[in-house]
């Protein structure tokens, strides 16, 4: 087993290296034109079958992204290595037209080891937010009314590496906190065709460039109701960030001869404070329920967000995980983990005095891999996001995410007869 993880490591690795290359246009919603694109979701395929709900959830044969105070559930003295992949169909509905849309990619890598009884670290890269959409209308000659085709496209994506340590200073108390550096950009390029007005096309380039930090603290306490029962409950807070933002403007003429240049001085994206509540019930490390409650505050930040505000997000997440037995023995089918749960968020954006959000209903299995705690995660989603009403659009998608998830156990001397 450890040959095998090693070998995946160094997958995984090659993985990480090409990461942010590999991730660009990870979406074609016509919504990530807007602030920082289409934020991702930070879970793993194990959280994501589960309404990606487990603030309150420890970290056992897996990774819990949700709250970096669970990694000190993680099994002492053992290394997890996850990977994940990830594929979304999307149908676009705004009543007059529709459209289908696929993407897939690497969705996360993470790395979690137990150092001690109380210390446990983890390591991690997965996508922010993505940037993709064509947009066709038209444009007017300044001072004379005459129209032209105006084809709009943006790309770009951000990455988001982190760091998390936890410690676990009382028995069921654990303390935990995340550093992460996001990175990235967002590029708008508008194709000003008029040819038919016998004047040169011109392209104008406009990308935004983006890095800092981002810091995450939590908390987590059980509360044994008895042998078999307990309740966890955990905590999240982000303090507010400010992303360093750098613009350069770019005009070139048909023959892609640069016609004017400008560099912007640097100017600050705000990522707002975030407020993180979640309980989760276990019996028998059998069967356990976990509901998450949150709050964004978007509304107090302003940015260049023009058609679009910004308001206060929130969302209510649930679900649930049984596994027949933890009887590493038994027969196979009943060692599989069988999960599912419902998300129901507020997106940042507002349009037309309509503030968008999110249902996703998903379900999922943890496969075991032999005789071993490792699995292959399966979870699948299905939701709408946005309205088709004031001329808005709806998507409706169905998104598939495989995780690996390895474990091993380091640091144990081996005895040999």
């Amino acid at each position: 087993m450890q040959k095998y993880i090693t070998q995946t490591l160094l997958i995984g690795c090659f993985a990480c290296i090409s990461f942010n290359g590999s991730s660009q246009n990870n979406t074609n919603s016509p919504y990530s034109m807007y602030g920082l694109g289409e934020l991702k979701s930070q879970t793993n395929a194990h959280t994501s079958a589960m309404g990606n709900a487990g603030i309150g959830m420890q970290s056992d044969n897996f990774l819990n992204t949700l709250n970096p105070a669970s990694y000190t559930g993680i099994d002492s003295l053992s290394f997890i290595l996850e990977i994940g992949i990830n594929g979304e169909y999307s149908n676009y509905d705004n009543s007059r037209h529709k459209a289908n849309t696929f993407n897939g990619n690497l969705s996360y890598l993470a790395m979690g080891l137990k150092i001690t009884p109380w210390l446990a670290t983890g390591f991690g890269l997965n996508p922010y937010s993505s940037i993709g959409y064509e947009i066709n209308t038209t444009g007017l000659v300044e001072g004379v009314q005459l129209a032209y085709p105006l084809d709009i496209t943006g790309s770009g994506d951000l990455s988001r590496v982190y760091f998390s340590t936890a410690v676990r200073p009382l028995k069921n108390l654990s303390l935990g906190i995340e550093s992460s550096f996001i990175f990235g950009n967002k590029k708008q390029t508008q194709y000003h065709d008029l040819t038919n007005l016998g004047i040169t096309s011109v392209y104008n380039e406009t990308t935004n460039y983006f890095h800092n930090f981002y810091f995450q603290f939590g908390v987590q306490y059980q509360l044994l109701l008895n042998k078999n029962n307990s309740l966890n409950f955990g905590l999240i807070y982000c303090p507010k960030q400010e992303l360093v933002t750098h613009r350069e403007n770019t005009s070139y003429d048909e023959n892609d001869i640069i016609i004017d240049s400008e560099d912007e001085s640097e100017e600050m994206f705000p990522i707002p404070e975030e407020y993180g509540l979640g309980v989760t019930w276990q019996k028998n490390e059998k069967f356990q329920l976990s509901v998450d409650a949150g709050l964004q505050l978007w509304s107090n930040e302003s940015y260049n967000t023009v058609g679009a505000d910004l308001e206060d997000t929130y969302y209510i997440n649930g679900g649930f995980e049984y596994k027949p037995t933890t009887n590493v023995l038994a027969d196979y089918f009943k060692r599989v983990s069988y999960r599912a749960g419902f998300q129901y968020n507020k997106s940042y954006l507002k349009l037309r005095d309509i503030q968008l959000d999110e249902k996703v209903f998903s379900f999922g299995l943890g496969l075991p891999i032999q005789k071993q705690k490792s699995t292959i995660d399966f979870s699948v989603e299905l939701g709408q996001y946005g309205t088709s009403n004031k001329n808005l659009i709806k998507e409706r998608f169905v998104r598939l995410k495989v995780g690996f998830s390895l474990k091993d156990n380091w640091f144990v001397r081996r005895k040999y007869n």
